[in-house]
This record gives structure tokens, C-alpha cells and sequence, in this order.
């Protein structure tokens, strides 16, 4: 057996990603299902489900999103799920084939003592030491922009917002808005919603029709989507929806980056200024960096720009990390 395996890992709310020191790298929606009853489970064939294929059956499962907000909810079931999806999102990687595995998991700029406690019972047992690190400083670390930057991970949960220079970020460096991802779909349903009287929609739904059209700037773009209204099947255009619930996000990511700019250093404040990253699925929103730098153009010449492959970006930062870091900054979880 080989001696160690390294493993980063971004648990997400929504999707999360393992990278491991053997080259492979795995994604996998952040979602576990149950069979609802002895009819479904023999339907199934399976006592539980993760992923796309836990969707892709939810209405013969009881669905969890155990990692809401990026960290595993407080309650029995859930933690349950999260503990199952965990333990197959590390399996993913044959950590069967070494001696020990020590991981670096990545978690939003502000969890709780509670949090953290239940992300260590997670893990237990699966690998034999952890460190824990935020999303925003294991993107800075894999895109070699640790000495000087501003990282804003868009993430599902929370949008996540940090300083980033030259050591691991504290407390007072980072901030966590709840206007994200989910934020916005709720937005965009909820127009969509008043536009068509009638629609019927899921939120995995909107999800979709994001991940397929966001865009933001002054133009507006054509977006068909087919929805059922009272059953009948309509094809319409939420173009214009689209790009109002994007641009609604703007102003709040624009407001924290201002906020957490005229805190740090008056030194420092030009370097994170002319270096703010984005990265995380909110990312990919079309037009992001441009509309982004204009909306906080009123503190100076900014630059901001995108990470390349954002979704994988976060677990290949706390792989680097793991593979870096001496073993005094592990904790171990045996």
C-alpha cells in the first residue's frame, strides 16, 4: 500500500469537488436520497442515492441538501445524509489503497463552533487528519495570488469575501453575505412567477436556465425556456428576467467588497483594490468582472477578473495545500 494520500475538498451547497494527490479529481451534486418507502426502495434498489441520480429520482426519494450554506445542518437526518454523501465523495477517490489520509476542507469565511464540530463528526473516521480553510484563501492559493488580493467566492449558500496577504486570512479579513446563488434563483423564480401567472417551477428548474443564461449588462439577451402553465406547455422568453435578477446581485456583492477594502490597511487597500478574483459557480455569470468594476468604481482604478475552471478551482487550492503543509498544522480526527 502506498503511504499517504492527500485530498482537498470543497464541500458545497450545492455541488462539491475532491481533488487527490493521485490525480483524480470528482464532482458530484451536493444532494442524498432516500427510497420514501419498501415500494421505492425495491424500485430503486439502492438504500440511498447522491447526486444527479438522487435527482433524477426525487419524486420516489426523500431529498436532503445536507450542506446548506456550505456547512452540514444541525439535525439528525441531515447530518446523516451528510455523513453518507461524504463518506462516498472520499470513497470516489480509493482511499482504501493507503496507509492514511489527510485532507484539507474547505468551509465559508464564518462558521460556528457548532459548524466546525460537525464537520469534524462528518469526516471521522473517513480520513486521519484535517485542516480546515476558508473557500477564498484555497482559490488564492491555487491561483498563486496569496501576496496581495481580494477573493470573492460566489458560491451556492453564502458568498464568501476575503483579504488575501501572504497568510491565512483572520476573522476581522473576511466577510460572508447570504446573497448568492440560491439568492438569486429565488429572485428569478419569484419574477418569473409574476410575469407568468400560472407557471409551474422548480428551483432545480431556475437553477438550470441560470447555469445556461446568466448574463448582466445593458443589453439584453433572448433566454426561451419551456414551462407549464395549469399543464399546458408555453415557450417564453425570460431574457429580460434574467438579466434583473442578476444585476439585482451587484449591488450586494459591490457593497461587501467596499466594506472589506476600507478596513484593511491604508497599504494594502491599493494592491487588493487593483486584484479582486472571482471565482465559485456565481462566477460564470457573463459580463461578471466588467459590471462588477464598474459598480465599485467610485473607490478608484479596480481591476477584477475571473478564475479559469472556477467549480474545481477551490478543491485544487486545499490540495496544494495539503501537500504543503507540515503535519503540525493537521489536526487529527482518529
Amino acid at each position: 500500500m502506498a503511504e499517504r494520500l492527500y485530498i482537498g475538498i470543497d464541500l458545497g451547497t450545492y455541488q462539491s469537488t475532491i481533488a487527490s494527490s493521485a490525480g483524480t479529481t470528482n464532482t458530484i451534486q451536493t444532494v442524498v436520497g432516500r427510497p420514501k418507502d419498501p415500494v421505492a426502495r425495491n424500485f430503486l434498489g439502492r438504500d440511498v442515492l447522491f447526486g444527479a441520480d438522487a435527482l433524477k429520482n426525487k419524486l420516489a426519494c426523500k431529498i436532503f441538501y445536507p450542506m446548506s450554506s456550505g456547512v452540514a445542518q444541525d439535525d439528525e437526518a441531515n447530518l446523516a445524509a451528510a455523513k453518507a454523501f461524504v463518506t462516498h465523495l472520499i470513497e470516489s477517490v480509493d482511499p482504501e489503497e493507503y496507509d492514511e489520509v489527510l485532507g484539507v476542507i474547505c468551509s465559508p469565511s464564518h462558521v460556528s463552533f457548532t459548524d466546525k464540530s460537525n464537520l469534524v463528526a462528518t469526516l471521522r473516521g473517513l480520513v486521519n487528519a484535517i485542516m480546515v480553510v476558508t473557500e477564498p484563501f484555497a482559490t488564492a492559493f491555487a491561483v498563486e495570488e496569496i501576496a496581495g488580493s481580494l477573493v470573492v467566492d460566489i458560491g451556492a449558500g453564502t458568498t464568501d469575501i476575503a483579504r488575501i496577504y501572504g497568510t491565512f486570512p483572520t476573522d476581522e479579513d473576511q466577510l460572508t453575505i447570504q446573497e448568492a446563488g440560491d439568492w438569486l434563483d429565488g429572485e428569478l423564480a419569484e419574477m418569473i412567477r409574476k410575469k407568468f401567472t400560472g407557471a409551474q417551477i422548480t428551483k432545480d428548474m431556475v437553477r438550470r436556465w441560470k447555469e445556461e443564461a446568466s448574463y448582466v449588462g445593458a443589453e439584453t439577451k433572448e433566454v426561451m425556456v419551456e414551462l407549464s402553465v395549469e399543464g399546458k406547455k408555453q415557450v417564453v422568453d425570460i431574457g429580460d428576467l434574467m438579466q434583473e435578477a442578476c444585476e439585482s446581485i451587484i449591488p450586494k456583492i459591490g457593497n461587501a467588497i467596499k466594506k472589506i477594502i476600507a478596513t484593511a490597511d491604508p497599504e494594502l487597500q491599493p494592491v487588493i483594490r487593483n486584484n479582486i478574483i472571482l471565482s465559485g459557480g456565481g462566477s460564470l455569470i457573463v459580463g461578471l468582472a466588467d459590471r462588477v468594476a464598474k459598480e465599485i468604481a467610485d473607490i478608484g482604478d479596480v481591476r477584477v477578473w475571473c478564475v479559469e475552471d472556477p467549480l474545481e478551482k477551490v478543491a485544487e487550492g486545499a490540495l496544494d495545500l495539503a501537500q504543503q503543509m507540515p503535519d503540525e498544522m493537521y489536526t487529527s480526527i482518529e
